[in-house]
């Protein structure tokens, strides 16, 4: 049974590369030469978005809200590690 470790934040290729298997424009940003979800490993791992009872209050999470995403964060990536400023998607973290 996995156990939930919370909400993490990561990168726009992170987020593609978890949704796809790859992320398209993965080491092409200067300053990003990590792999995708690199900073996550086992006995953890991750899902896209975060749980019902982690978004904000009177939020529907099935109406497309913007909990999920934060359009611009100076905040390494949880993911991979970068420091590139920009867009962080929610994943939820979890030991399994």
């Amino acid at each position: 049974m996995s156990e939930n470790h919370g909400t993490i934040w990561v990168c726009i290729d992170c987020t593609m590369h978890h949704a796809n298997g790859e992320c398209i424009s993965c080491h092409d940003d200067h300053g990003h030469d990590k792999e995708p979800l690199s900073a996550i490993e086992a006995p953890y791992s991750a899902t896209a978005g975060m749980l019902r009872e982690e978004h904000a209050e009177g939020c529907e999470p099935d109406d497309e809200c913007d909990c999920e995403v934060n359009t611009f964060s100076r905040s390494q990536c949880e993911g991979c590690g970068s420091r590139l400023h920009g867009e962080r998607h929610a994943m939820t973290l979890w030991k399994n």
